[in-house]
Order: C-alpha cells, then sequence, then structure tokens
C-alpha cells in the first residue's frame, strides 16, 4: 500500500499514515487503503490489537478537499460518501490510535472512531468544516457529542476553533498526553499491554462499552443524510473553491 506503512510484532497491527503530499488528506482511494488494511488486521489471527499512527509532522489534515469538490450530490449519495474511512468504526479488536499535530474534520472523526487516544504535546483537535459551510459527515456531530457532551461539541463545531492535547484530555476526547518524543513509545507500549491480554475478553469489553452508545447507528445515518445536503448548496461549493484559492470565503446565506 503505497500510502501507509504495515507492520505485525507482538500481537499489534501497526498502520502508519503516510501520504506526504497532503498531509495525510483524506482522499477516497487513501481511504480504501486504510479500510483495507483495518480489514486485514481485523481477519489475521496474529493481531489482537490495531495501533494507528502518522509518520508525519501532523496526523491527518481530514478530508480531501480537491477531490470533494469535483462531486456531485448525486455522487455523495450514491456511494454514502463520508470524508472518511468506514470500516474502522466497526473493528471488533481494540483500536489505540496515537495523534501528533493537527488532526482536523474527517481526520478527527477518525480518532473518534477509536477506543484509546494517546496524544503527543502538539496535538490539536478540530472540526472547521463550518467554515466551508459543510459538516461532519462521518460522525463529528455524533460520536464528538456523547464523548465530550453537548456544549463543548457545540463550541467546536459551530466555530471550527481546535482544542490543545491539555483542553482535549480534560474534555475526555484524549485518553493520555505525553511529550511528542514519548508518543510512539507510549503508544506501542499500551498496544502491546492490552495484547498480552486474552484477546476474546478485550473485545467483549468494548462490544459492551459500545453497547452503551445508544441510538448511535440511527444518528450516524441522519447525520449523512444532511451532509450530503452540502452538494446542493452554493455557499459550499463557494467554500471548497476558498479553500483551494487560499482566500477568505464570500457565503451568501448569512
Amino acid at each position: 500500500m503505497a500510502n501507509l506503512q504495515l507492520t505485525i510484532g507482538d500481537g499489534v497491527g501497526q498502520i502508519v499514515l503516510g501520504r506526504a503530499e497532503a498531509l495525510n488528506a483524506l482522499s477516497r482511494a487513501f481511504c480504501d487503503e486504510i479500510d483495507a488494511a483495518v480489514a486485514a488486521f481485523e481477519a489475521s489471527p496474529e493481531v489482537r490489537v490495531i495501533l494507528i499512527s502518522s509518520a508525519l509532522k501532523h496526523f491527518c489534515a481530514g478530508a480531501d478537499i480537491r477531490e470533494m469538490s469535483a462531486m456531485t450530490h448525486k455522487d455523495a449519495v450514491a456511494e454514502a460518501f463520508v470524508g472518511c474511512v468506514k470500516t474502522l468504526a466497526d473493528a471488533r479488536k481494540p483500536v489505540v490510535v496515537a495523534v501528533n499535530g493537527l488532526a482536523a474534520g474527517g481526520g478527527c472523526e477518525l480518532v473518534e472512531m477509536c477506543d484509546i487516544v494517546i496524544a503527543g504535546e502538539s496535538a490539536r483537535f478540530c472540526h472547521p468544516e463550518i467554515t466551508l459551510a459543510a459538516m461532519p459527515g462521518a460522525g463529528g456531530t455524533q460520536r464528538l457529542a456523547r464523548v465530550v457532551g453537548k456544549h463543548v461539541a457545540m463550541d467546536l463545531l459551530l466555530t471550527g476553533r481546535a482544542m490543545n492535547a491539555q483542553e482535549a484530555l480534560a474534555a475526555g476526547l484524549v485518553s493520555r498526553v505525553v511529550p511528542d518524543a514519548e508518543l510512539a513509545s507510549t503508544a506501542l507500549a499500551l498496544a502491546r499491554q492490552i495484547a498480552a491480554f486474552s484477546s476474546p475478553v478485550a473485545c467483549r469489553i468494548k462490544e459492551s462499552v459500545r453497547s452503551t452508545q445508544t441510538g448511535l447507528a440511527e444518528g450516524l445515518l441522519a447525520e449523512r443524510e444532511r451532509f450530503h445536503r452540502c452538494f446542493l448548496e452554493d455557499d459550499f461549493r463557494e467554500g471548497l473553491q476558498a479553500f483551494m484559492d487560499k482566500r477568505p470565503p464570500a457565503f451568501r446565506h448569512r
């Protein structure tokens, strides 16, 4: 896989994101690579825990805006487009993620799909979709609110501002914060610790905790439909174009 480094050792399947030319922006092809890696690790008897990290300065810049700008509403609906990965959220095995630098938009949604979040001190988390006249489509309004609560979620989603690692820890979005230099070793040690326990029990614990997220499936479907409506709106097209032109958007509907 051209944009991923995949390794297996001590029961841990590591997925290292490395789409260097686009700060790990989540193009459809890149998402397919990540989904295939997750599926392979899910099926492997050698893997008991999945660990996701980035080889770049930042974790993930979010959805690929240039690719998204060429999509129509019909395209988005036909392929159930969400601007992020799809299989990760349904993984049976525990998923640990190590976040450095920026996790924005779809990148933040990817983090929200994981089970344990280890953040380096440089980590920042944001949902800037509203600045493009867009909204999350892969669970950002659903998982985020369930983790940090309504008021913090609304603050992030309606302003697009970023939370630093310590603020994210206080809000419950992050499990632990460590110095950047210790991020990789801490996340791997944690993944190995979990992998050393009984895998069936770990998977049942994860399944049991997930069952507390009542109404999530219905919320995700409703969110995706609302996200797809953006593709019908002039402000969304203006937001995408302004982003690519590196200028402030001129929204019509204020």
